[in-house]
């Protein structure tokens, strides 16, 4: 027996009183367990917003590292690019064959005068025309096919003239047909 029947049966409390204290007991617990679910919910919402900025600092620090991986590889390839064509050039005197080719930004035809030799290796595909960015004005250089492959492999923009087609037959060399 609990105490509620005993004051019942004592006659201390009537049913009616009993039943009303009865009911603001649930309420207070109601209210009580309310609190609980709500302070429940508020953990768990905090615990959220706590992990949700922890990933998002996490992703930034993330993002920050791969912008800088990204960018030491683009310098390394700009970097490998000049030093091949710089250990490779093909050093020349001008000569009397006038040679146009585009300029680096393409708006523009630019001429070098060669000698016979090097304007017939570029005729026939042997040598190319590149040019060595970083500088005020673009470096322009000769290199042998090989090394303009290498170039082209990795900076395909510095290759400014390759010609990978037969070579245009030499009028000299042609046969007067008539």
């Amino acid at each position: 027996m609990n105490l509620r029947d005993q004051l019942l049966k004592a006659g201390i409390v009537s049913k009616k009183d009993a039943e009303s204290a009865a009911r603001d007991v649930r309420k207070q617990q109601k209210v009580q367990h309310g609190n609980q679910e709500a302070k429940r919910v508020q953990e768990q919402r905090e615990a959220a917003a706590r992990e949700a900025e922890r990933a998002a600092h996490e992703a930034d620090r993330l993002a920050r590292r791969k912008a800088a991986e990204d960018q030491a590889h683009r310098e390394t390839v700009l970097w490998q690019g000049r030093q091949i064509l710089r250990a490779h050039r093909i050093r020349y005197r001008a000569g009397p064959q006038r040679f146009h080719h585009r300029s680096p930004d393409g708006r523009e035809a630019w001429k070098l005068y060669l000698p016979e030799r090097l304007a017939e290796d570029l005729r026939r595909g042997r040598v190319a025309v590149c040019f060595i960015d970083g500088g005020a004005e673009p470096e322009i250089v000769l290199v042998d096919a090989e090394t303009a492959d290498r170039v082209e492999a990795i900076r395909p923009e510095l290759v400014l003239f390759r010609n990978r087609g037969p070579a245009d037959p030499d009028p000299a060399e042609q046969l007067y047909e008539g």
